[in-house]
């Protein structure tokens, strides 16, 4: 078994090491940013290749039937405010015939509630008339009234 101070020696090293890679000398640093410079390069691509792909798909919408679904979908629109002002008319309507019903009611409440005071007076003056020709003739009997 090696000793663990000789290895980490060797990865100590390692920093002073140089390589020769496709004729070109490098140290392990120097190939570490290649690797990233290579990776970031692969990533830049990709990207660019996504976002073409995203907009051959916009161009290839059929912007005709969307407009088409819209338009639909604003005529539907345009029925239902329609319908709904036709709504509000009739309730507005439906709450002033309301309001005139109540109001008849009450006009006929108020002439039957006369009447009845009407009544009540003359039903107290015949009770009235009546009470003192009982008592006149209680009074006299003979008087003949």
């Amino acid at each position: 078994m090696s000793d663990l101070g000789e290895k980490l020696d060797e990865i100590e090293g390692l920093k002073d090491k140089s390589f020769t890679l496709f004729g070109l000398r490098m140290t392990p640093t120097t190939i570490g940013m290649a690797i990233a410079g290579i990776g970031s390069v692969l990533g830049a691509l990709y990207g660019g290749f996504t976002m073409y792909q995203k907009v051959e798909e916009l161009a290839s919408l059929d912007i005709g039937g969307y407009q088409a679904q819209m338009e639909q979908t604003s005529n539907k629109i345009e029925t239902q405010e329609r319908l709904l002002e036709s709504i509000e008319q009739n309730l507005r309507d439906a709450k002033q015939l309301t309001y005139d019903i109540e109001k008849r009611v009450n006009d006929k409440i108020v002439r039957f509630e006369d009447k009845m005071d009407k009544f009540e007076t003359k039903v107290e003056d015949t009770k009235a008339e009546l009470e003192d020709k009982l008592q006149k003739a209680l009074d006299n009997p003979l008087s003949g009234n």
